[in-house]
């Protein structure tokens, strides 16, 4: 009689494998649970749920699965907890309301606590997620997707439209919570001259180093996108713009000292940022643009090369 052949090793993950033993010649398919927002401020985001046996969904930026923009989503609304069976080697998925002010529902229905099928729709406030098992093929081509339609292709931040949601789901909560706000507006200084003088495939290269730089200087919950060619704009959450000039400082910094090498060409680079400041500056996307460019206008008039809040 032969040896059965075992399960595979989880190698130390909460990825699983589905042995379909009645149809032996199928190879095994690694599956990633992963919730797909459906309706909410980021749509198209994917939460993959390999990293805890227990993610909490709630409004707090601490929530594992953090829905700040929707003002009906609780702090700590509810949980997902992941149950490994050691006989068949496979994982379940609860969730849980946690005493959520407005429910957890999951297919429309209320629930306190209950087993999560493929296909599931979970709702927490005006947030709709989907429960779904996603192979490398699908993961890989879900991610493909949600850059195209939320990321500038150039430069890896948010597109114009994708950060204007963003930003407005972020101001009701800061309006709600009484939460300050921090707006940049930023601008190369000169980048004409370098399109110009290098041609357009070096312009490109220097506005993809530009988005890597300004996203590796901002924190995780701070959002940036491209404006628009050379400009781009960003909002640091919960944060004063006298705080703010330091970080637009550190951004104006790095840019100046580096060496943008591209196409055997050397370049030094400058950039201008003007910042306002929600609510004292004003209290949507318009309002804070057009004073953070009043702002941005004023460190051009100066020599360019530098930061300027915004002061009425």
């Amino acid at each position: 009689m032969g040896k059965k052949e075992e399960t595979p090793p989880l190698n130390g993950t909460t990825d699983f494998y589905i042995l379909p033993e009645d149809i032996p010649r199928l190879k095994l398919r690694r599956v990633f649970p992963t919730l797909i927002l459906m309706q909410g401020a980021e749509i198209g985001r994917d939460y993959p749920l390999r990293k805890k046996d227990i993610q909490i969904i709630g409004r707090s930026i601490d929530a594992d699965i953090s829905i700040a923009g929707d003002p009906l989503v609780s702090r700590v609304h509810s949980k997902i907890t992941v149950i490994f069976d050691p006989l068949t080697k496979t994982k379940s998925y609860f969730i849980e309301d946690l005493g959520s002010k407005n429910k957890t529902f999951v297919n429309f229905k209320p629930i306190k606590k209950m087993e999560l099928k493929e296909g599931d729709m979970i709702q927490v406030g005006n947030t709709v997620l989907k429960f779904v098992m996603l192979d490398e093929v699908d993961a890989k081509f879900h991610k493909e997707i949600q850059k195209k339609i939320q990321f500038d292709d150039l430069t890896s931040l948010l597109t114009l439209e994708s950060f204007k949601l963003a930003l407005e789901k972020e101001l009701y909560r800061c309006k709600q919570y009484k939460l300050p706000l921090s707006f940049f507006m930023m601008d190369l200084d000169f980048f004409k001259k370098v399109n110009d003088t290098y041609g357009h495939s070096v312009g490109s290269a220097v506005l993809r180093d530009i988005g890597n730089i300004i996203n590796k200087n901002l924190r995780d919950i701070d959002v940036s996108g491209r404006y628009g060619g050379e400009e781009f704009v960003a909002y640091l959450r919960e944060i004063r713009k006298d705080v703010a000039f330091k970080v637009a400082e550190r951004i104006r910094k790095r840019i100046e000292k580096h060496e943008f090498k591209h196409e055997g060409y050397l370049l030094h680079i400058t950039i201008s940022i003007g910042i306002s400041q929600f609510p004292d500056d004003g209290r949507n996307y318009k309002e804070l643009l057009k004073n953070a460019d009043k702002a941005l206008y004023i460190a051009k008039e100066k020599g360019r090369n530098r930061v300027v809040l915004f002061n009425s």
